[in-house]
C-alpha cells in the first residue's frame, strides 16, 4: 500500500512538471485533443490485450489441453498470420473506409475474438482457441499500423515528434500492464478457486504426488482466469469502439490513403502556447 502511494505521489509530480516546462519529455497537453488521445489509448489497449492473452494462452494450450510446444505454436500462426497481413493491407484498408472507420472496427474486432474465448474450456477448445485469435488478429493488425500515423497528424507539425513518441511508449506500456494486470487477475483466481498446492498451473500439474483430483480443480480454475481476463479486455476494447464512435469527428477521413488529416489543432497550439 505504502509503495502504491508513494507511486501515486510520484506520478502526480512527475505530469504536474512535465505541465509547467516549456520542453516537457512527455508533453501531456497533447491529450487535450480527442484524436490523439483515441490513438494512445489505441496503442495501449490492444497491446495489453494481445500480451496477456498470448501468455496465458500458451498456458491453456500446453498445461490444459495438453499439447508439445511445437503443437501449440503451430495452433497459434492462424492468427499470427492474419495479424501480419492485416498489417500490410491496413494501408489500402484505410484509404477505402477511413482512419476513423479503421480505429473504431479495430477494437470491435479485437472485442469479439476475446469474447470467443469464452467457448474455451478443458478440452476440445483449440478451434475456439484459433477463431479467437484469428478475428482478434484482425482488430490488432489493423490497431498496430494506424496508431502513429493517427497520433501524429492529430497535432501539429511542430508537436509530431512528441506525438509519435507518446504513441510508441503507449505500445510499450500496454504491452508489459496486459501481463501484469490482467496477469495478475488471472492468476489470483487462480489461488482462489484452484487446489492449494502451489501458486501456478504449472507448478500444481509438477508437484509431487499430485491426484487427479487436484488436476481436475486446477485446470478449471486456471480456465475461469483466462476467461475472466479475456472479458475484461474485451468489454474496454468494446466500450472503447463506442466511445470513438461517438467522439471522433466524422470529418476525420484521410488525405492521402494513409494518415489521417490533422484535426483540433487550434486546442493543442493554444495549450501549447500556454
Amino acid at each position: 500500500m505504502a509503495t502504491g502511494l508513494v507511486g501515486i505521489v510520484a506520478l502526480w509530480w512527475f505530469v504536474r512538471r512535465q505541465l509547467h516546462l516549456e520542453h516537457p519529455l512527455i508533453d501531456f497537453r497533447l491529450f487535450r485533443d480527442r484524436v490523439f488521445t483515441i490513438a494512445a489509448i489505441t496503442g495501449l489497449l490492444p497491446l495489453a490485450a494481445w500480451s496477456a492473452v498470448a501468455y496465458l494462452g500458451g498456458i491453456y494450450l500446453q498445461s490444459v489441453l495438453g499439447l508439445a510446444v511445437l503443437d501449440a505454436a503451430l495452433v497459434a500462426l492462424p492468427g499470427a498470420a492474419v495479424l501480419t497481413v492485416t498489417c500490410i493491407v491496413t494501408p489500402a484498408l484505410v484509404a477505402r473506409i477511413g482512419t476513423r472507420a479503421a480505429l473504431i472496427t479495430c477494437h470491435f474486432f479485437i472485442a469479439a475474438g476475446l469474447l470467443l474465448l469464452l467457448a474455451t474450456g478443458i478440452s476440445g477448445g483449440i478451434g475456439w482457441y484459433v477463431a479467437s485469435t484469428v478475428i482478434a488478429g484482425i482488430g490488432y493488425g489493423i490497431s498496430f499500423s494506424v496508431v502513429a500515423d493517427t497520433a501524429v497528424a492529430a497535432v501539429p507539425a511542430e508537436r509530431a515528434g512528441s506525438a509519435a513518441a507518446i504513441a510508441e511508449t503507449s505500445n510499450e506500456i500496454g504491452n508489459a500492464l496486459g501481463i501484469a494486470l490482467l496477469g495478475s487477475l488471472a492468476a489470483l483466481i487462480f489461488r482462489l478457486q484452484g487446489p492449494d498446492v502451489a501458486g501456478t498451473l504449472t507448478e500444481t500439474l509438477q508437484a509431487p504426488g499430485v491426484t487427479a483430483t487436484v488436476i481436475g480443480d486446477a485446470k478449471p480454475a486456471f480456465v475461469t482466469g483466462l476467461h475472466a481476463a479475456a472479458v475484461i479486455a474485451g468489454m474496454l476494447h468494446a466500450a472503447l469502439g463506442v466511445f470513438a464512435l461517438r467522439h471522433l469527428p466524422r470529418a476525420f477521413t484521410t488525405t492521402d490513403g494513409a494518415h489521417p488529416e490533422p484535426l483540433a489543432q487550434d486546442t493543442v497550439e493554444e495549450s501549447s502556447v500556454r
